[in-house]
């Protein structure tokens, strides 16, 4: 005969297990608006019989056995589901924040879609001022309007410069600030796998904080392309690797470092002024530089070269200047930051202003594949890249740079043909003169002084500027292809030969042409890049509501539990 102890411990098993199916379904219920919650089901099993007490066979009073027990509270979850969302959603940042700088773009050059305003309005205004000038190129008002709108024209290139060397500055910036994230959210992580480690091993579940967990691996995904598997020393926690460079091992969390060439260089060339000081006061109470000193000189110098090519020159004092593709950075006790001595060579000011990142002495970078994908991708994109496939900023930069220097280029080598006027009809020796610059180009001269070497690679949409001779006098605009001189007592008129040789470059020059490239160039590759955002978005979205489907909560399924456990429960306590 059964025992009826061991009846009603089936029956209180029962109740035990109903009234957890009812605290579970309860917390369900109580989060089911709480985001990233994943609802839980409860894991029962028959408690095995006991057992045989009998040498000979079992007795039927142990075959029965002895009611439920709980194994676990489980999460519905889809681990695939997961891993998909997380793919698609750093794909999906990395078009969003790429999406967001080509917008930026876009409205920089929206006033060239719009007649007479912009760029190509200030282009239209130049041009239609040299035709006007063509007609008399003795009057001064036309030689004002002429100075006038060259002036808009390269204020306006420099306005348009500035803007995107400020979205540069900005996408440079965010490269850091997503590398502080990543690396919070990476703390956080190693905090939940111990505090998840501890709870499990205590035989307690720690489902709310793998919720916890998930949420944040959820979002480091939007930040950077991130791949994460169980521990190999414990199964509770994750590991998380970025391009295959550990970022999270169980309880430890790696920290990405943040590097910049610029500060590195601006702290040597500082320490190198501040021996060449030492030096010049050394120097000025009869003494000479130190053999330490100039061996100090010497370091700072190679150091220097590791980061950025220069070329080293002993001064007066005996200390040692430095300078970086004919820029100054370091003369005697005075320095120039790095950044202000290479703004006109946009690749090397991109070089030592762009901020590096690494992970456990690896780097982490589009070129090295480490960097796939999410904001730190879109962002490493914008600022490195100059290939028309795959635009960044530098390719825009690039374009508008290439565009400033054709203008000066034409414009100055028609000019240098012509002659200035002279105004003074009282002196019969002229002062007309040929060889000035419109705009203005860096050059080298030798010591007679005559021009060896024009330097139209250091022209930028945001130096470019009217020469010093056309800001200072309308009168040195050369319009005639003579030189233009008074007798004494009459002015001559000179022709309008170089004036209307300025003025036909217009035509055949293709600066429309170029422009138009620029904007057309940048309005496709924000539509391609729009139609690859909302493509990854409605993917995201699908994935993100089949994972609602399985994780989330459903008031009416957990409402109907409820019935079911209570009747349950009613249904052991009559037992």
């Amino acid at each position: 005969m059964a025992s009826t102890f061991g009846i009603f411990e089936a029956a209180k098993s029962g109740l035990n297990v109903s009234m957890e199916n009812l605290k579970v379904t309860g917390h369900n219920i109580a989060n089911a608006n709480t985001v990233g919650y994943t609802r839980q089901r409860l894991i029962t099993s028959a408690k095995e019989a006991g057992n045989s007490v009998c040498l000979i066979r079992p007795t039927r009073d142990n075959m029965v056995g002895q009611g439920v027990e709980v194994i676990d509270i489980q999460q519905i979850r889809s681990e695939y589901l997961d891993n998909q969302y997380r793919d698609l959603n750093a794909g999906y940042h990395r078009s969003e924040f790429t999406a967001q700088s080509f917008t930026y773009l876009e409205g920089l050059f929206n006033s060239e879609l719009k007649k007479g305003e912009g760029l190509t309005g200030s282009i239209e205004e130049f041009f239609g001022a040299l035709n006007t000038f063509t007609s008399d190129t003795t009057s001064k008002e036309n030689r004002i309007a002429v100075q006038k709108t060259a002036l808009g024209l390269t204020q306006n290139f420099n306005l348009v410069y500035e803007e995107m060397k400020a979205l540069w500055i900005d996408q440079n910036d965010s490269i850091s600030t997503v590398a502080q994230q990543i690396n919070s959210l990476a703390v956080k992580l190693s905090e939940l796998n111990e505090a998840i480690a501890r709870y499990e091993r205590r035989g307690e579940t720690a489902n709310d904080l793998r919720d916890e967990r998930n949420l944040l691996l959820d979002e480091l995904s939007g930040y950077v392309n991130m791949t994460y598997c169980n521990s190999s020393t414990n199964s509770s926690m994750v590991d998380v690797q970025i391009g295959g460079v550990d970022l999270v091992v169980g309880t430890a969390a790696n920290t990405i470092g943040i590097d910049c060439a610029a500060d590195h260089i601006d702290a040597l060339t500082a320490q190198m002024a501040e021996i060449n000081g030492d030096i010049e006061d050394a120097v000025a109470m009869g003494g000479s530089a130190t053999a330490e000193q100039l061996t100090a000189l010497s370091d700072l110098a190679a150091e220097l070269n590791t980061y950025i090519a220069v070329t080293s020159s002993t001064n007066a004092s005996g200390g040692t200047d430095v300078t970086c593709q004919g820029a100054s950075l370091v003369s005697g006790s005075s320095t120039t930051a790095v950044s202000k001595a290479l703004e006109n060579d946009l690749d090397a000011w991109m070089q030592v202003n762009s901020n590096t990142l690494t992970l456990n002495a690896t780097p982490l970078s589009i070129a090295s594949g480490t960097i796939t994908g999410g904001k730190l991708y879109a962002h490493m994109e914008q600022i490195s890249s100059n290939h028309s496939d795959h635009p960044g900023i530098p390719y825009y930069m690039g374009q508008l740079n290439e565009l400033a220097r054709s203008i000066a280029r034409n414009i100055n080598d028609i000019h240098l043909t012509g002659y200035s006027y002279d105004t003074d009809t009282s002196v019969a020796n002229t002062t007309s003169e040929n060889g000035l610059y419109f705009f203005h180009v860096e050059t080298d001269v030798d010591i007679g002084g005559t021009v060896t070497a024009e330097h139209y690679s250091r022209i930028t949409a945001g130096n470019f500027s009217i020469s010093n001779d056309i800001a200072d006098n309308v009168w040195n605009i050369a319009g005639s292809s003579e030189q233009v001189h008074s007798d004494g007592t009459t002015m001559a008129s000179g022709n309008a030969e170089v004036a209307l040789l300025m003025y036909g470059d217009l035509a055949g020059s293709g600066y429309y042409s170029e422009l138009n490239g620029i904007v057309g160039h940048l309005a496709i590759a924000l539509d391609t890049n729009q139609s690859l955002l909302d493509t990854g978005a409605s993917l995201l979205n699908s994935v993100d509501t089949q994972r609602a489907s399985i994780s989330g909560v459903s008031r009416d399924e957990e409402a109907a539990n409820l019935i079911i456990y209570q009747q349950s429960y009613n249904a052991c306590a009559r037992m």
